[in-house]
């Protein structure tokens, strides 16, 4: 399954992207927003996708991140929908070390 594309609203992919973005609200440890959105995977190609977005809320240049990584969108995308393997990928998305949605005072 190609991962890295612009998907359709209406498509079964971008509807796993709403579900994860809405769990990945829910859970935010600092109560960042996450939606659906397009981007780009690659600038200086042109190349966009539909992928999740995370906005802070700081209101400052850096206010919004791309939150998914290709191996976390593919994870999504090839899941079974369920609400418990939606949770499974939000809880790996925050754990990441990498990922700027910690609690205050946490190392990375």
């Amino acid at each position: 399954m190609e991962c890295i594309k612009v998907f359709e609203k209406d498509s079964r992919e971008y509807d796993l992207l709403s579900r994860l973005a809405n769990v990945l609200s829910q859970k935010s440890p600092r109560r960042y927003r996450y939606f659906v959105g397009e981007t780009y995977f690659d600038y200086g190609q042109g190349w966009k996708w539909t992928t999740v977005l995370c906005s802070t809320g700081s209101g400052d240049c850096l206010d919004s991140y791309q939150a998914l990584c290709p191996r976390d969108q593919r994870r999504v995308l090839e899941c079974d929908g369920s609400p418990e393997a939606v949770v499974d990928v939000a809880d790996a998305v925050l754990a990441d070390k990498f990922c700027p949605d910690r609690p205050k005072g946490e190392a990375r």
